[in-house]
């Protein structure tokens, strides 16, 4: 059946508009089965001099790959959970998320839809090499076409999906059978859908150069791919483009600690229609590829505790980590940002491994470092930075043409007022400070929503920050607190974005970290008033309440 929609509202990242459609079974001139589904219309194209074009408009990939994960919650897709999910990277400037590396859950991509969020939907994460002893790729044989059927008609509707990516890191990929298998899975989800691009995510070597079959020169794990996906290649993007000007490139995954050098050479390579960093979020699982050791550590040793990987842009409670910090200026969302760098121990530098950063805070709260220099991050495109502190300039300089958008400065520690202001051409375009906290004295709760439906698709989600007495967060606070709720919710996850804090998150009891945790309410059924009270040791206790019935609706929803 074909429709035809005059004058349509099209659907973008900006102007996620949607269409409802409704499908009527009927029998004998009655109507024994209904079913309604969103529907959004926009026109997607790719190509190696103009870039991607929605609905004819240019956009470069703003991407960050995300686990199936929902952080304390663990692998579970509540819907609320996963429209948050979109909301903190959509707050962040992502324009787009890779589901790295399974189908995402209904829910998720209902709520791209609905926010306008980009979606490259992922199906394997290995073919017929395994990885690992009990993997897919023992039922890969049996099951690769109604897995990859399944993943592109229950989802081929969602506007927010504009690429198919049909596997990640394939050990087999540049030889002759991973070859066949690239183009056997590249077909099949064509024949599925002709209307969305093809690519696979290649680390290393793609295999050697092979003429393709569009008779071009080409190389043998790209050739029956649409767009090339680049896995951690930010040194051969230019050579490859020489090699191959009519492909066009997106990165797969990227190391945090490359965003600027990342973004300088997208913003100016057409053909590099963006990229997706690992990661976005933080997870649960793969312990420890974020973290950051000393000189001397070397990678893998001393895993445990570690449980989250510490590699993901905002924590596992939603709050920025300091690479987010350089992405919000590297993509334009602020002119400047600061953050310092943990004192360090004599005679030690900081080592961060392939997916870490450096151990900072936006903090000027260090006690037990008076008279040490403590080095300061500040992440602004300015060409001129100013740092003083308590009143006393102590750096006034120049930006070095080239230098990029991350710059280090020392600062001889002392409790009080550390300023940093950024100038371009002559005018000052930001200021940032920040401030010595006291000791702490108070708890104070953020509720995300104070009105939720009754629904148990839906939550709660409770910021717990210990406070100074003016108020000021405490960005060290290490406290036990205790969570008590009453009305129609349970407490379904509390605890703290420390990955390597090992705790149980479905306690009353939790640890805060940097000052802070996190408690997640979910309704019950029944509609009400529902009440939680955190309590600390030493600490003026606090409390909040929210709504619980059929009157709230989500944002974004009609």
């Amino acid at each position: 059946m074909r429709l035809q929609v005059d004058r349509p509202q099209l659907w973008s990242p900006e102007t996620p508009a949607l269409y409802e459609v409704e499908s009527l079974l009927m029998a004998g001139g009655r109507t024994v089965d209904r079913m309604t589904a969103p529907l959004g219309i926009r026109r997607i194209e790719i190509d190696a001099v103009n870039g991607l074009r929605i609905n004819g408009k240019t956009y470069k990939v703003r991407g960050g790959c995300i686990h199936h994960d929902n952080g304390l919650l663990g692998a579970a897709a509540i819907d609320r959970a996963e429209e948050r999910k979109v909301e903190l990277l959509k707050a962040r400037g992502f324009n787009a998320v890779r589901s790295s590396h399974n189908p995402s859950s209904p829910a998720f991509l209902a709520a791209c839809d609905r926010l306008g969020m980009l979606v490259m939907e992922e199906a394997f994460d290995m073919w017929r090499v395994a990885k690992n002893p009990d993997d897919y790729s023992l039922y890969f044989d049996g099951w690769w076409k109604r897995d990859l059927t399944a993943m592109v008609r229950s989802s081929v509707n969602h506007p927010s999906i504009f690429m198919w990516s049909i596997g990640n890191e394939i050990p087999e990929r540049g030889e002759p059978d991973g070859v066949n298998t690239a183009k056997m899975l590249a077909e099949e989800t064509r024949r599925l859908d002709p209307t969305r691009p093809v690519t696979q995510a290649v680390p290393g070597s793609p295999g050697p150069d092979v003429t393709g079959p569009d008779g071009k020169p080409d190389q043998a794990a790209y050739q029956y791919l649409d767009v090339a996906g680049y896995n951690y290649k930010l040194s051969v993007y230019e050579r490859d483009h020489g090699k191959f000007p009519d492909r066009v490139m997106v990165g797969t995954e990227s190391f945090p600690k490359d965003v600027d050098k990342v973004w300088q050479l997208t913003e100016r390579s057409p053909y590099l229609i963006g990229d997706f960093v690992w990661t976005a979020m933080d997870y649960l699982g793969e312990a420890g590829i974020g973290r950051t050791g000393l000189s001397g550590d070397k990678p893998g040793e001393a895993e445990y505790p570690w449980f989250g990987a510490g590699c993901g842009d905002i924590d596992l409670i939603g709050q920025q980590r300091p690479q987010s910090l350089a992405r919000d200026v590297v993509w334009g969302l602020s002119p400047l940002e600061i953050a310092v760098q943990r004192p360090l121990p004599e005679g030690k530098r900081e080592t961060p491994f392939l997916w870490g950063w450096r151990d900072e805070l936006q903090s000027w709260t260090w006690p037990g470092a008076e008279g040490r220099i403590l080095s300061v991050s500040v992440f602004s495109r300015a060409d001129r930075l100013r740092v003083e502190l308590n009143g006393r300039m102590i750096a006034d300089q120049p930006v070095e043409p080239g230098k990029g958008a991350i710059s280090q400065i020392d600062v001889p520690y002392e409790p009080g007022t550390l300023m940093v202001s950024a100038y371009a051409g002559g005018k000052q375009i930001a200021r940032r400070k920040l401030e010595t906290a006291g000791g702490p004295a108070a708890l104070h709760l953020a509720v995300d929503r104070k009105r939720i439906t009754s629904s148990r698709n839906e939550l709660a989600y409770v910021t717990v920050e210990i406070l100074d007495k003016a108020g000021r967060l405490v960005p060290d606070a290490v406290h036990v607190v205790e969570a008590a709720v009453t009305g129609p919710v349970e407490l379904v996850a509390f605890g703290n974005a420390n990955p390597r804090g090992v705790a149980s998150f479905r306690q009353p009891v939790a640890k805060t970290w940097h000052g802070r945790a996190l408690a997640v309410l979910r309704p019950t059924g029944e509609p009400g008033v529902a009440t939680i009270s955190i309590e600390a040791e030493g600490l003026s206790p606090a409390g909040a309440s929210l709504m619980v019935g059929a009157a709230a609706q989500h944002p974004g929803r009609k």
